[in-house]
């Protein structure tokens, strides 16, 4: 697949990009030096709480809004200098989005198309083609009013298509949607990367979401860039997830498991235990558990969720 090139090719670079904002007479700092790489191919979870500054961050890449300081490049173009060439190369679709509810979804998207400088018959054919993509040919005709939620999302989505864009930037792209419209959403960008080599990057604070559908994977709190990694990478810094049920848990025991060489965390439950370490210690856990003369009723080894991931990482960048 395109992503998978054994040259990596940077398609967005950030270099000390911030971004503050006066509010109420005082400065707040919505994205703060920001350092980022995204490469060509990717489908970048760009993934944080409401208000870490992901849609700011977005802004800025778009040239939307100018950063305090630093600098940045989308396609090798300045976000300061040639924005406009970006914003010819990328798709965007915002978290809220405006069409014109009393005309039909082709009309809306011609609409648009002109109003990018493309031309009619070029448009017309793009328009058909984008239609084709999101599986919405058949009511092209319909007035927009009439549409759910994950349709006019995928007319968003459309519309984002019809510059042919190298890039798309997705903010908060499922938010609002039925479980039936997530995974058609999700999959449509999946196709999107693998069948036409497209960048995506989706902005999220959903887990799941960006789970299901990206390799890499960069982690916001406060407008701090806490960690950048591949899915797998992330799970690796876990290590293994070891789970226990055992006869009776004491503190006691507790203590034994938390001195074994490799263990970094335990959590306890009534009769659970679970043990986190950088390597597999469940012999010398069945050791400890039998020296206090209890039983093991199972003991397993499960990859941690990347839940546990997201806590880890935000509590190792406080």
């Amino acid at each position: 697949m395109f992503w998978r090139d054994k040259i990596l090719k940077a398609i967005i670079e950030t270099e000390g990009l911030t971004k503050v904002y006066l509010v109420d007479g005082r400065e707040i700092c919505a994205v703060d030096n920001l350092n980022l790489r995204v490469f060509e191919g990717d489908i970048f979870g760009y993934l944080g709480p409401n208000g870490a500054g992901k849609t700011t961050t977005i802004l800025m890449l778009l040239g939307l809004t100018n950063p305090t300081s630093g600098s940045g490049r989308v396609a090798e173009y300045d976000i300061v200098r040639e924005s406009k060439m970006i914003r010819s190369i990328a798709g965007y679709i915002p978290e809220k989005y405006g069409f014109y509810e009393d005309i039909s979804a082709y009309r809306n998207l011609l609409y648009f198309a002109r109003l990018n400088g493309i031309k009619d018959d070029e448009a017309k054919e793009r328009i058909k083609w984008a239609l084709e993509v999101v599986e919405l040919t058949d009511r092209a005709g319909s007035l927009v009013g009439t549409f759910s939620r994950g349709m006019k999302q995928r007319l968003a989505l459309a519309n984002a298509l019809i510059k042919r864009p190298k890039i798309i930037f997705l903010d908060e792209p499922t938010a609002g949607l039925d479980p039936y419209a997530t995974v058609n959403f999700r999959n449509l960008v999946i196709k999107l990367n693998k069948e036409y080599g497209m960048t995506i990057f989706l902005s999220s604070h959903m887990l799941h979401e960006v789970r299901q559908v990206c390799n890499r994977i960069g982690f916001l709190n406060n407008g701090k860039l806490v960690a950048v990694d591949t899915l797998q990478g992330f799970l690796n810094r876990i290590g293994n997830k070891i789970v226990v049920e055992v006869t009776n848990v004491s503190n006691e025991m507790i203590k034994a498991i938390e001195d074994i060489e490799g263990v970094d965390e335990i959590v306890k439950s009534d009769s659970e235990i679970i043990i986190y370490a950088k390597i597999d210690v469940r012999l010398k856990i069945i050791d400890v558990v039998e020296g206090f003369g209890e039983k093991i009723l199972t003991i397993k080894i499960e990859q941690p969720t990347l839940e546990e991931v997201f806590f880890k990482v935000y509590g190792e960048g406080k």
